[in-house]
């Protein structure tokens, strides 16, 4: 929204002004007061206060007319401002407003913190695109084979990498190969829209993987209910894999390969290092002890500062390095770790699923129900701000276990990727220019349509586990 101040010569000043963002944020504004008015029944102060926070994060993060962490920030400020004041509508004692303040430096937060840590190390010693040629070598040399390998390797990456980066890269790898084919043959689109999907499925395999995991497992922490690493693992590994095959069979039907084998020009191997060995042991050693939790005991978060210390005080990464983590991200996901308190702690959470209470719906079709809207949302605006949005209020419904509702509304987000403008990867991958807006957009919702049949399977399986 930063607008220039032009002076003349004259010492007249003009400001040129996006009058159509200002329009938005009045108009957002003006919804968001209106809201604290309106005659629901049970809303107190406190409820009205977090009622107008809500709506004015929803109408900014699916506008974007402010960037979403910005809005995050707004929330978190607000939040502390007008609930947690001593004597407030919450009539908390002087230390009430931490509370507010609390997720900014969350396990939730430190666990990915330690992620980020981890993918930028491992991409500045090279050690990432060496273990993506590594996964990817044994698959051969038939299309049909290497596709497979690109997904699978996409997937396994993107549950300890940002999707964006692992895109990033997987694109830059794939670009020799890409060279086999001219313009835009029918698999050269294959490899190309393999790579953002697999990197969005398979963000869901871990809590790290993508932020919408993140903010579910920090609500449903606040509600009593710890989600371990591994356990995370167990619900989204198998959803993944299957996601992941059937995206390949997917491709390989409708782009059939015309060759019947390619040489694929591998990264050159890269010299053996001080730095790059830390980075290897480190990196096993902290996937390792996530995925033993249940034998040492150490939370994840623990587990996280492996990483953050030792590439910190040996000099594996500098402070130009901290400079290039999605900062902007752990504030959004902060952002909506306040939110999820704020509507708990004011009760508005429990006024919105006493007025969902009145709609005679089974629980399976409200399932469908949030697992739709979190598709549409997410296809729109940010996978994380609409997590932000929706995992607290599907973590309240009383209709399921709120670790079912939270998880798979979470899981919902991740596989909304019809449009370049749904994600980052879709955006990455779009720009090669070697795929249209409609076949990302016609392949994106099948892949989409899949998911949610797949998520509405896996919530029956959890409503007879977890009732």
């Amino acid at each position: 929204m930063s607008q220039p101040i032009k002076i003349d010569s004259e010492g007249n000043i003009t400001l040129n002004l996006n009058l159509f963002v200002i329009l938005k944020v009045l108009i957002i504004l003006a919804l968001a007061i209106g809201a604290r008015f309106l005659p629901i029944p049970g809303l107190t102060e406190a409820s009205k206060i977090c009622l107008m926070i809500f709506v004015a994060a929803a109408g900014l993060w699916i506008t974007e007319a402010i960037p979403p962490f910005a809005t995050a920030i707004m929330v978190i400020v607000t939040s502390t401002y007008w609930l947690g004041q001593p004597g407030g509508p919450l009539g908390f004692d002087p230390g009430g407003y931490q509370i507010f303040l609390n997720p900014v430096a969350s396990p939730v937060l430190v666990l990915f913190f330690g992620g980020f840590i981890l993918a930028i190390a491992a991409t500045k010693h090279g050690f990432d695109v060496r273990l993506a040629a590594a996964f990817i070598k044994p698959f051969g040399t038939h299309p049909s084979r290497v596709l497979l390998g690109i997904i699978l390797t996409t997937g396994v990456f993107s549950m300890f990498m940002s999707n964006t980066a692992t895109t990033a890269m997987m694109i830059a790898i794939l670009t020799p190969l890409l060279k086999h084919f001219e313009g835009r043959g029918p698999f050269k689109k294959a490899m190309v829209l393999a790579v953002p999907f697999a990197a969005n499925i398979g963000g869901i395999g871990t809590i790290i993987g993508t932020p919408p995991n993140a903010v579910a497992a920090s609500v449903l922490a606040g509600m009593g209910h710890q989600i371990s690493f591994i356990d995370w693992m167990i619900i989204g590994v198998p959803l993944v894999a299957v996601l992941l095959v059937i995206l390949w069979l997917l491709l390989i039907a409708v782009f059939k390969p015309k060759k019947e084998e390619f040489d694929i020009l591998f990264p050159k191997p890269i010299e053996v290092t001080w730095d790059l060995a830390m980075v290897v042991v480190t990196f096993c050693v902290t996937v390792l002890l996530w995925l033993t939790e249940p034998l040492h005991g150490m939370r994840a978060a623990v587990v996280a500062l492996l990483p953050i210390g030792v590439f910190t005080m040996f000099g594996i990464i500098d402070k130009h390095d901290l400079k290039k983590i999605d900062w902007d991200v752990l504030v959004l996901v902060a952002g909506g770790m306040t939110l999820g308190v704020a509507m708990k702690s004011s009760g508005l959470s429990q006024v919105l699923v006493n007025e969902l209470s009145f709609l005679s719906i089974p629980a399976f079709a409200l399932m469908l129900v949030a697992i739709l809207i979190s598709i549409l949302l997410s296809n729109f605006m940010s996978h994380t701000s609409a997590s932000n949005m929706l995992v607290p209020i599907a973590a309240s419904l009383a209709f399921v276990d709120p670790r079912i509702s939270t998880i798979i509304v979470a899981f919902s987000c991740s596989l909304a990727m019809s449009l370049p403008i749904s994600t980052p990867p879709n955006a990455i991958a779009f720009a090669t220019n070697s795929i249209t807006t409609r076949e990302l957009a016609k392949y994106g919702t099948i892949t989409s349509v899949i998911g949610i049949a797949a998520l509405m399977f896996m919530s029956w399986i959890l409503m007879s586990v977890w009732g």
